[in-house]
């Protein structure tokens, strides 16, 4: 659109006509000429000890597009960051251990979306944490906190599984899931309870969300913030896509993309982790 609107100025002038110019799509030339988040393929293979729970290696593989490739940057030797951000430098006991990114050159014009590496990564290594502890017959919850070695990290996991009442029995029909990531500096877990599984579609019925920002200046804001997240992960996760043939994106306009209805939206709860004692601001900035 910006190359448009200085094509149509530049006519102008050699017209005479030095005029502004505002340049609007209709939402089906915006939907479908838009940058859309990074597919990806992430193969993750580990071993591990079922008697012990202990991780003994860890090999994890992004393929996806790269963001700052597509507009020139120069990536250097590791490659681009949001191919590993939220895989890396995780504070897991996972043994031996190597993160690989891997550009996928796809013609598809990609953006930045919310959390960015960290959604594809964060799933990627929780759902294979999940299979390991189903592999070591092994609660998901303590699975993780036995291989956390942060104790952030533990505080964060354990005031998800208590807001969420991971410890007592779950309601006939339902099942429980737990998950721990990070992103600019934060530390998040939640609790999700669902019901009514198949497979194409499921209720989600409680979301406990537990974070650690280090400081939070204004809770109601982070509390508002995080049960907004919510309803977006669920829309994306849920709902949300677009498919391409011959190159062309299919979905045009919001019609095409449903998102949760009043009705269906969880009950979602939050916990702060509190402010710590003796604040240290370089440790509030990522230092």
């Amino acid at each position: 659109f910006i190359s448009q609107a200085v094509q149509v100025g530049v006519a102008l002038d050699a017209m005479g006509k030095g005029r502004p110019v505002k340049v609007m799509w209709p939402r089906e030339e915006d939907f479908t000429h838009d940058q859309y988040r990074p597919m990806a393929v992430i193969h993750a293979r580990a071993g591990v000890i079922p008697t012990l729970g202990t991780v003994t290696g860890w090999s994890y593989r992004n393929v996806s597009p790269s963001i700052l490739g597509q507009r020139g940057s120069p990536l250097g030797p590791k490659g681009d960051s949001q191919g590993i951000e939220g895989a890396q430098a995780l504070p897991y006991n996972l043994g031996a251990r190597v993160t690989e990114w891997v550009s996928h050159t796809a013609p598809i014009p990609v953006g930045f979306w919310r959390s960015v590496g960290a959604s594809l990564n964060t799933f990627g290594v929780e759902s294979m944490i999940d299979e390991l502890a189903a592999a070591a017959n092994a609660d998901p919850y303590q699975f993780r906190r036995n291989l956390l070695t942060d104790p952030r990290w533990i505080a964060v996991l354990d005031a998800a599984a208590s807001l969420g009442g991971w410890n007592t029995p779950v309601p006939a029909g339902r099942a429980r899931g737990i998950a721990i990531g990070t992103a600019f500096n934060s530390i998040v877990a939640e609790v999700v309870e669902i019901s009514a599984a198949t497979s194409t579609s499921l209720k989600v019925n409680r979301v406990s969300v537990a974070i650690d920002c280090y400081l939070a200046v204004n809770p109601g804001q982070i509390e508002a913030q995080l049960v907004g997240g919510v309803v977006h992960a669920l829309n994306a996760t849920l709902y949300g896509k677009q498919t391409f043939v011959g190159g062309v994106a299919q979905s045009k306009n919001f019609n095409a993309s449903r998102m949760i209805r009043l009705g269906e939206m969880p009950d979602v709860k939050v916990t702060l982790i509190p402010n710590p004692t003796a604040a240290d601001r370089t440790k509030a900035l990522g230092g």
